[in-house]
């Protein structure tokens, strides 16, 4: 995977941080991964480690399923 041009290149996604997900609305990200390694915020700019970022939804205030997506799959929903 190559670097991403432009603004998209130096968005940062932080634990605890709420975003508006297309799919599923407001969703709050609770654990981000490189590796097996947990971190507290990525910056999508170095592809060439696999980023996982684990979030959840809620339905009436109540936290439901936990979802994960890469990096890149993560951002793209919630531009």
């Amino acid at each position: 995977m190559d670097d991403l041009p432009g603004p998209e290149g130096d968005r940062v996604v932080e634990r605890d941080e709420t975003y508006d997900h297309e799919e599923y609305g407001s969703v709050e990200v609770t654990g981000i991964w490189r590796g097996v390694k947990q971190v507290d915020n990525a910056r999508n700019t170095d592809q060439k480690d696999v980023i996982i970022v684990r979030y959840s939804t809620n339905d009436d205030g109540e936290q439901v399923d936990e979802l994960t997506d890469t990096l890149g799959e993560f951002i793209e929903e919630t531009e």
